[in-house]
């Protein structure tokens, strides 16, 4: 964000290197904190950048604690949420890229909100960096972030791709490459633009589904047009060339895609392919009829007998609409 600001005043290597230890590691709280600088060039940055262009608007917590979720409003006037989930030594913040999302997948609150608006890398690093702010009141820290809050990074490729350089740039966050997760329901074209970064971060594909069919009715606006046949060929080559294990998100809903068939369809469909195959357990979130899977066990079971490695993820922040595919601001 200091790029601009530095060319127009001639600022020196070690004036970027104090703003950049001052907001990214010390996590100031306004530019008047950056004491390193002088007052006047302090005033002057006050006037050219806006310290965060996010501002809060609410705030909730879980029952049990473990789960912070924020409503911010952009300066465009559209709403946004992310959360932090704490667990033991973890830290785990969800960062959205999008207020909204054009997907549209028919379980997902956030697919019903549409596409309000495409959230600029400062956006996204905002999120970031609030709750990094506020985990120091704690004497405590991020330790991770996955982008799988509101919207598709692949559909806002440069934003996010800019925004992981700068979480992961050791003069900024300094985030490990491993502690970071982009999650994508798979735009085939733009995913291969994005592996070609070599970026280093890992890898989730929103899957849901075992086959095509199922999957255009489940997520028609992006799989009809990027058929898993296309998605894979991606997959697998990355794969070949990385041997980096891909994540396959898959959310288990009742009488939809939890059935035995499925659970061995799809089986065959990651057999032989480096994969993780992460079984998320619907949340409810009262704008669809759709319900939670009662054979998530069984289903899990299946795949770990034929080999397919696999993890039921643990829900955060059910009680405040906080879980995955509940965000949504008709919800706060």
């Amino acid at each position: 964000m200091i790029n601009e600001f530095a060319k127009t005043h001639n600022l020196k290597k070690y004036q970027v290197d104090q703003f950049n230890i001052g907001y990214y590691k010390t996590l100031i709280s306004s530019f008047d904190e950056l004491s390193t600088w002088s007052k006047q060039l302090r005033e002057d940055l006050k006037k050219e950048l806006l310290f965060s262009k996010l501002t809060v608007e609410k705030t909730e917590t879980s029952n049990d604690g473990s789960t912070t979720k924020v409503l911010f409003k952009t300066g465009k006037n559209n709403y946004i949420e992310s959360v932090l989930m704490r667990d033991k030594s973890r830290n785990t913040v969800c960062v959205s890229c999008m207020s909204g999302c054009p997907v549209g997948c028919i379980f997902c609150a956030t697919g019903q909100m549409g596409l309000n608006e495409i959230l600029d890398e400062q956006e996204i690093l905002d999120q970031i960096l609030y709750f990094a702010r506020e985990l120091k009141k704690e004497n405590s820290s991020i330790t991770n972030i996955v982008y799988m809050g509101m919207g598709e990074p692949m559909l806002n490729l440069e934003n996010v791709a800019q925004s992981i350089e700068a979480i992961t740039d050791t003069d900024k966050l300094a985030f490990s490459k491993r502690r970071v997760t982009l999650s994508t329901s798979g735009y085939v074209q733009n995913l291969r633009a994005f592996l070609g970064k070599n970026l280093g971060v890992k890898v989730a594909i929103s899957l849901h589904a075992p086959n095509q069919k199922l999957r255009d009715i489940l997520m028609p606006n992006v799989s009809k047009n990027n058929t898993l046949i296309d998605l894979f060929e991606v997959l697998d080559g990355y794969v070949k060339d990385t041997n980096k294990r891909i994540t396959y998100e898959y959310v288990l809903i009742k009488g939809v895609n939890d059935s035995i068939s499925d659970a061995k369809e799809l089986v065959e469909l990651l057999k032989g392919r480096l994969a993780l195959v992460n079984l998320i357990n619907y949340n409810e979130n009262g704008c669809f009829e759709f319900k939670k899977s009662d054979n998530t066990l069984l289903f899990q079971d299946i795949l770990l007998k034929n080999g397919i490695n696999c993890t039921i993820r643990k829900s955060y922040g059910g009680d405040i609409k906080g879980a995955c595919g509940q965000l949504s601001v008709n919800y706060i």
